[in-house]
Order: structure tokens, then C-alpha cells, then sequence
């Protein structure tokens, strides 16, 4: 089981130098579910001996040894890389705040963006209220460079913090994505008139919503009443290689919803 696969920081380094990863991709899809609008890359990690190793099992170790910088950066190349294939597709990447308080940060992001040959608009950075909590000066001057640059900038996990609309008024976030433990409890009153409370505010500030962990029709006609712009869940597709998006657009371009 993969639970008990014993991993060092030492496999971990030498995992990401041999580019022993690769990066899976979740569409999110346009509420009524008839367009892939944007991939999130996720990565996983291939080890040629134990197999295909969840991020659940890597990441915090990542994060714990100060691996997640060298981790992450190998994320954005590899997503721009293969997302420059992916004509008017969006692709997002995950920046954790480490790698985000990192002061070459921006500077890299651009580069690695222009060598391959990704459109700054096609590129989009989602981030937790961690990369901003602790210098909320420092991430309005970053997160404002690369929207100069035309990329877009999620706040991921919405709902699971402290994010205020002090916030997101000052920050340059053009989308919210919903938690997914929202999402299971859409439901219910509580969770219901949160997301309603969620979406009316990100509308009114202009900025996109995405929900995420969708796995229902229930759910799905839900937020799109609602008035979700995008959906992300299993409903539509778990994460998969490239090679899988590809096909998806492919089919989506034959059938005319690209």
C-alpha cells in the first residue's frame, strides 16, 4: 500500500534532480461542463522501483527538509513546457509560500514562462493566504508584477483561512476557488448561503470563482446555479498525464467546444 512506502529527503532530492517526477493535470471545466478552461498541474512523483508515490506521502516532506523551492521550480518548467502545447488552455501551477517569498521569484517565473514559449496570459499561479499573512506589502508589490505581466492569480482553498475582504480589495486576485469541503456540504443551509455569499462578493470584486471537489450532478447543478464560473472535480476528471489532455482537447475540438 502506498502508505507504508518509506520515503528519505534523500530520495526526494535525487528524485527531483533525476526528473523522476511528472505532473498530472485536473481540468477545470466551464460550470455547465461543456469546456475544459484551464489544467491544474499536480505533480506525482515516479519512482522506477516503488511506482507512482501520491503527493500526500512527498510534499510535507518537501516542505519539511526546504526541498519544496527545488520541487516547485520544477513544477513551473515542466508546466509551461507542456502546457505550451495546449493552444488558448490555461494552465495553473501551485506556488507554496516558501517558494513564493522567494525574492528571484517573479524574475523566474517570467523567464521560465518566455524559454517555453507559454503566452504570460495562458499562465495562471494559485497561492494560499500563506504566501501573504506574514507581509501583506511584500505579496500586493509580487502578486502585482506578475499581473503586469498578464498572468492570472488564484487564491486557492478560499474558506479554509482567515482571508478577509480587506484582502482581497488589495490584492490583485482575479479568481477564488472554493474549497472542496464546501463543495461536500453544499447541502446543507450552512454551507449553501456560504458559497452564494462567496460567489455574490467575488462577482461584485470581479473576479472568477472556481469550485473545486465537485463529484455530483446534485452538485454541479448546484453551483452553477449558484453561479460558479468553473468546476473542478472528479465529476468531470481526476487528474492525468499530459498525454490525457491532449486527447480531451482533441475530442472537445471535434466536437466543437474548443
Amino acid at each position: 500500500m502506498a502508505n507504508h512506502i518509506s520515503i528519505t529527503v534523500d530520495d526526494l532530492r535525487e528524485a527531483v534532480r533525476n526528473d523522476h517526477l511528472v505532473l498530472h493535470y485536473q481540468p477545470e471545466m466551464t460550470a455547465d461542463g461543456a469546456r475544459m478552461e484551464c489544467v491544474e498541474a499536480l505533480v506525482r512523483w515516479q519512482d522506477p522501483e516503488r511506482g507512482l508515490i501520491p503527493p500526500r506521502l512527498f510534499i510535507p516532506l518537501a516542505e519539511k527538509s526546504g526541498l519544496i523551492g527545488e520541487l516547485g521550480a520544477w513544477v513551473i518548467r515542466r508546466a509551461c513546457r507542456e502546457g505550451a502545447a495546449w493552444p488558448g488552455l490555461m494552465i495553473a501551477v501551485n506556488v507554496s509560500p516558501f517558494q513564493f517569498r522567494d525574492p528571484g521569484f517573479v524574475d523566474f517565473v517570467r523567464a521560465t514562462a518566455d524559454s517555453a514559449g507559454l503566452p504570460f496570459n495562458r499562465l495562471e499561479i494559485e497561492v494560499t493566504e500563506g504566501a501573504y499573512f506574514d507581509d501583506v506589502d511584500r505579496a500586493q508589490n509580487e502578486l502585482r508584477r506578475l499581473r503586469a505581466l498578464g498572468m492570472s492569480i488564484a487564491l486557492d482553498d478560499f474558506g479554509t483561512g482567515y482571508a478577509s475582504l480587506t484582502y482581497l480589495r488589495r490584492l490583485p486576485f482575479t479568481k477564488i476557488k472554493i474549497d472542496k469541503s464546501f463543495v461536500d456540504e453544499c447541502q446543507s443551509v450552512g454551507a449553501a448561503a456560504i458559497i452564494h455569499a462567496v460567489v455574490a462578493m467575488s462577482r461584485a470584486l470581479g473576479l472568477k470563482v472556481t469550485a473545486e471537489g465537485v463529484e455530483t450532478v446534485e452538485q454541479q447543478r448546484f453551483l452553477r446555479a449558484a453561479g460558479c464560473h468553473y468546476l473542478q472535480g472528479f465529476l468531470f476528471s481526476p487528474a492525468v498525464p499530459a498525454r490525457d489532455i491532449s486527447a480531451k482537447l482533441a475530442a472537445l475540438n471535434a466536437a466543437g467546444q474548443v
